[in-house]
C-alpha cells in the first residue's frame, strides 16, 4: 500500500470516528431532553397539606365562631345552599326550592347524597339541625331567627314556616346540616362523637392541638375530588403569632387572615398572597330629618369632597379597599354598577352654588343657615376617630366647618337606635343576602324616605329571574347615587398567605377560601 492509499484510509477512519461521535452525542442529548420532559410532566406531589389556626373556642361545627375553622369545615359539612364566587345562590344538598307564600318555603333535597358513614341525607336531618341552631346562641342564630317551625313532609321535602316575610330568605339556608340518626338518643352538644358530614373530607381525629381530615370515600362528586391530597392536618395554636412563626418555618402551607399587619410576623419573602374583599363596611350615615342633612345638595357636596383614596392610604396604609356601595364586596347584583361620583371638590362647591348656597366670609350660607356639620363617632374605635378627623380636614378645605364628636359606646348605640344624630360614622358586617332593607326600608338608619326605592325593594321579594334582579338593583344604585343618604368609605381586606410549594387555582371570597380545591397540590 503506497502512502497515498494510507492517507485515504486514515482520512476515512477519522470521518467514521467523527460520525460515530456526532451520532452518540445526538442520541445522548435526545435521551436527556426526553428525561427532562418526563420530569416536567411527572411532578411529585405530597399527599397532605398543613393548615394553622388560633384562638379556637370549640371544635363543634355549629357552635364555633372561629372564621378560619368555619372555612375549613366547609370541606367536611355541607348546607342546603352555598354561594359561588359572586355570591350567587347555588344548590348543594337541595335540588330545588319554591316560595309558596310570603312566609312559606318548600325545599327538596337529594336523598342520593350520602353521609360519610354511608347513610342517606333526609329531611329529618334538616329539621334536626334547625332545632339545634335554635336551642343555643351561635353564629347561625340570625339565619334561623325567623323560622317558626320546620316540617319534614316526606323523606326529601322540607317546609319552612316563617313568622314574617323575609327578603331573600333562601340565603339564610347556608348553615351546615348535621346527621340526625348519628345522634339518635344522644345529646349533640355534649357527645364526644365527631359529627359526620357529606363533604370532600371527614374528621378522622381531633387532638388538643390538631384536627386531622381524610378523604370521604362516600363523596358524590368525583370531579371535585383532589387526586393528590389525602389528608389535611389542621394545627391549633393558642395565639396568632405562633401560627405565623410556624408558617415562616415552612411547617404550615396556608393561612387565611384578616390581619393587615402579617408582614410584621413573616416578612415579605418566601410566600405569595391572594387578597379579597371582606364584608366589614364603614360609611357615613346622613340623618335626612336633620335641618341641614335633609338638603340633598349638602349630602352630595360632602360625598364629592371626600377623598377615599386618601383615607385608605393615610389611615389604613392601603390595607383596606375604597368602597362605593354596600354590595361592592363582590355581589353579582352590583358588579356592573357604580354609585360613586368620584372625588371632585370643585364639583362639590358647584353643587352647593347651584342650590343657592353662597360662600362669603369663609362660610357657606343659604336662607339664614350656616353650613357647619357635626360628625359623631364612637370614641372606642380608634381608627374611625382618625377617619373622622381626616374627613374634617377634607371638608374644611372646601369651606364646610366640621365638629368631630367622639362619643361613648352607650351614646353611639343610642344614636343607632334612635337616629337622632346629624352625621354618624358607623359600619356593619354585610350579610351574604343582597337585601337592602337596613338602608332603605321604612325606619332606616338615615331616615331616608324614598318611595321609589321602597317600591323596588317590595318588588324584588318575589323576583327569581337573575336579569330582572340585576335591572332592579341597577335602579336602586342610581337612586342611591343621587340621594347620598349614605356615603360609602371603605371595607376591610382579607388575605390568603400561601407557601411557595403549594400550587393551584386560588379564588377566595369571604364565603369560602377553598374554592377550586381540586386544583390545589403541594410539591415535594
Amino acid at each position: 500500500m503506497n502512502f497515498k492509499n494510507v492517507k485515504f484510509v486514515f482520512i476515512g477512519f477519522v470521518i467514521l470516528i467523527v460520525i460515530f461521535a456526532v451520532f452518540h452525542m445526538t442520541t445522548k442529548n435526545k435521551k436527556k431532553q426526553s428525561n427532562e420532559t418526563n420530569e416536567v410532566e411527572q411532578i411529585d406531589y405530597q399527599d397532605n397539606i398543613k393548615l394553622g389556626i388560633s384562638n379556637v373556642d370549640t371544635t363543634n361545627p355549629l357552635l364555633t365562631k372561629n372564621k378560619q375553622l368555619l372555612d375549613i369545615y366547609q370541606l367536611v359539612y355541607e348546607p342546603l345552599f352555598s354561594l359561588d364566587y359572586e355570591y350567587n345562590l347555588q344548590k348543594n344538598l337541595a335540588t330545588e326550592y319554591a316560595k309558596t307564600s310570603a312566609t312559606t318555603y318548600i325545599v327538596k333535597i337529594d336523598n342520593s347524597i350520602k353521609w360519610s358513614n354511608g347513610s342517606s341525607v333526609t329531611a329529618d336531618d334538616v329539621k334536626f339541625t334547625v332545632g339545634l341552631l335554635k336551642s343555643r346562641d351561635n353564629i347561625y342564630s340570625e339565619n334561623v331567627k325567623y323560622i317558626s317551625n320546620v316540617e319534614a313532609i316526606d323523606n326529601n321535602t322540607i317546609k319552612f314556616n316563617l313568622n314574617e316575610d323575609v327578603s331573600f330568605f333562601e340565603y339564610n339556608l347556608i348553615f351546615p346540616i348535621m346527621c340526625s340518626s348519628f345522634y339518635n338518643g344522644k345529646d349533640f352538644f355534649s357527645s364526644e362523637q365527631y359529627p359526620i358530614g357529606t363533604g370532600l373530607y371527614k374528621i378522622s381525629t381531633i387532638y388538643n392541638n390538631q384536627i386531622i381530615l381524610e378523604k370521604n370515600d362516600n363523596y358524590r362528586n368525583k370531579e371535585k375530588e383532589n387526586k393528590n391530597i389525602n389528608k389535611i392536618y389542621v394545627n391549633i395554636f393558642s395565639e396568632a403569632g405562633e401560627v405565623y412563626n410556624s408558617f415562616k418555618m415552612g411547617n404550615i402551607d396556608f393561612i387565611s387572615t384578616s390581619n393587615t399587619s402579617y408582614e410584621d410576623y413573616i416578612g415579605t419573602m418566601g410566600y405569595y398572597i391572594k387578597e379579597y374583599k371582606g364584608r366589614e363596611y364603614d360609611f357615613l350615615s346622613c340623618n335626612c330629618n336633620d335641618y341641614l342633612m335633609q338638603e340633598k345638595s349638602v349630602r352630595q357636596a360632602i360625598n364629592l369632597a371626600i377623598d377615599k383614596e386618601n383615607i385608605v392610604s393615610t389611615v389604613f396604609n392601603n390595607k383596606y379597599y375604597e368602597s362605593e356601595f354596600t354590595l361592592d364586596y363582590g355581589n353579582y347584583l352590583y358588579k356592573n354598577n357604580s354609585v360613586s361620583s368620584g372625588y371632585n371638590p370643585e364639583k362639590a362647591k358647584e353643587v352647593l352654588r347651584n342650590d343657592g348656597w353662597i360662600y362669603s366670609n369663609n362660610r357657606w350660607r343659604k336662607n339664614g343657615k350656616n353650613l357647619a356639620i357635626t360628625i359623631a363617632v364612637n370614641s372606642s374605635n380608634v381608627k374611625r376617630c382618625e377617619v373622622a378627623k381626616n374627613i374634617k380636614t377634607q371638608l374644611e378645605n372646601i369651606g364646610i366647618p366640621v365638629n368631630v364628636w367622639e362619643i361613648s359606646d352607650s351614646q353611639y348605640n343610642s344614636y343607632l337606635e334612635n337616629k337622632n344624630y346629624q352625621i354618624l360614622l358607623t359600619g356593619i358586617y354585610n350579610s351574604y343576602s343582597p337585601e337592602l332593607n337596613y338602608f332603605y326600608s321604612e325606619n332606616n338608619l338615615s331616615n331616608l324616605n324614598n318611595e321609589n326605592i321602597k317600591t323596588i325593594l317590595n318588588e324584588v321579594k318575589n323576583v327569581t329571574d337573575k336579569k330582572e334582579l340585576e335591572k332592579k338593583y341597577a335602579e336602586i344604585a342610581n337612586i342611591a347615587k343621587d340621594e347620598c343618604a349614605y356615603i360609602s368609605l371603605y371595607r376591610n381586606k382579607n388575605t390568603l398567605l400561601i407557601n411557595q410549594n403549594l400550587v393551584g387555582n386560588f379564588e377566595p371570597n369571604n364565603y369560602g377560601v377553598f374554592r377550586n380545591f381540586e386544583s390545589w397540590n403541594k410539591e415535594k
